[in-house]
């Protein structure tokens, strides 16, 4: 069961990211040969107009064949991709990005419906640091952490989870007041401590979506900030998961039989969906981020960059990508089999 629910939920995410090049495609004049769900071997397919839809063997996402995509010359198609302003290229290649995003948003909505919100408004003082938290009260709004925006609880766990100082400056709505005031952590066994609690609350629909907004702000900070710990070595690759690993968290979840078990897999989907549109902006040649600077450096520059040489860093690009799902898939069944 939750290998079924992980190819679907995968599958709808690949498909929706690939229908928002799609659409934006088409709508540009682009000639778009195919539109394929699943991979491999055709198992039906029909075509209407200039394109054709597919169904292939393997149900694990889906592909959209532009003309003039990956070509090693220039297309001289005048309905090709490669062949689009630059603009017009950045925002083909956002689309697929920006579905997975918004998937994820109103996932988050439906979910801060269901549960409630938590802002980043002090509930209360937490026991153990009663008589030491003496600076941050109750009813405190949190609105800022050093430069850094707040808007959720989430917000304020992630800065915390990432403190490494004795004294911080917390901006905070006091009866309609701005106040800047300087925190010292509390250091525990796991980490830095506000000392304070915070409590979930209702939410109409109008907020739901706002806070679905905060959520995904949230998720893609966590990405860059994880990007960041990879490329710095604060973490290692053995700290990344992959579809194996998904799976296994998936059948975790499912086995604990309650009625908001399946808000706790929506949950975990939300957040792959916005970590996958995030993921895919990076500026890693293969991915999409990797062709939005190629079609920056030609808005900037007036240049174009030889097919050549642009599919020849793609390939790379996509070979470094394959390494690393192979390394991270088998250090995942390797997790599992310990």
């Amino acid at each position: 069961m939750a290998i079924l629910i992980t190819i679907i939920a995968f599958g709808i995410m690949v498909v929706l990211h690939e229908l928002g090049h799609f659409i934006l495609a088409k709508s540009f004049g682009v000639q778009v040969h195919e539109f394929a769900v699943g991979m491999g071997p055709k198992l039906f397919s029909f075509g209407k107009g200039e394109t054709k839809y597919s169904l292939r063997l393997f149900p694990i996402g889906g592909f959209v064949k532009l003309e003039g995509e990956n070509e090693l010359e220039e297309n001289d198609n005048p309905r090709s991709f490669s062949n689009l302003k630059p603009i017009k290229r950045i925002l083909v290649l956002i689309a697929g990005a920006f579905m997975n995003i918004l998937l994820g948003i109103l996932i988050f909505a439906f979910i801060n419906v269901k549960t409630g919100v938590t802002p980043s408004v002090i509930k209360d003082i937490a026991p153990e640091f009663k008589t030491e938290q003496t600076v941050l009260l109750p009813e405190d709004e949190i609105i800022k952490m050093d430069s850094t925006n707040i808007h959720t609880y989430d917000d304020v766990a992630l800065f915390m989870s990432r403190a490494d100082k004795s004294e911080i400056i917390v901006t905070v709505k006091r009866n309609q007041e701005k106040l800047e005031i300087p925190v010292k952590p509390f250091k525990t066994e796991t980490g830095f401590k506000l000392g304070v609690i915070f409590e979930a609350q209702n939410a109409n629909v109008f907020t739901a979506v706002r806070y679905a907004f905060y959520d995904a702000v949230h998720i893609t900070k966590s990405v860059l900030y994880a990007v960041g710990d990879l490329i710095t070595g604060r973490v290692g690759l053995n700290a990344l998961s992959g579809p194996v690993e998904i799976v296994s968290v998936v059948g975790d979840v499912t086995s604990q039989k309650s009625d908001y078990t399946y808000l706790a897999v929506l949950m975990l989907f939300a957040m792959i969906t916005v970590n996958l549109g995030v993921f895919n902006l990076l500026p890693f040649p293969a991915l999409d981020g990797g062709s939005i600077v190629f079609a920056l450096y030609e808005l900037i520059t007036r240049k174009k960059v030889k097919a050549e040489i642009v599919g020849y860093i793609s390939a790379a690009g996509f070979v470094l990508l394959m390494v690393l799902a192979v390394y991270v898939t088998v250090g995942d069944i390797l997790a599992i089999v310990k």
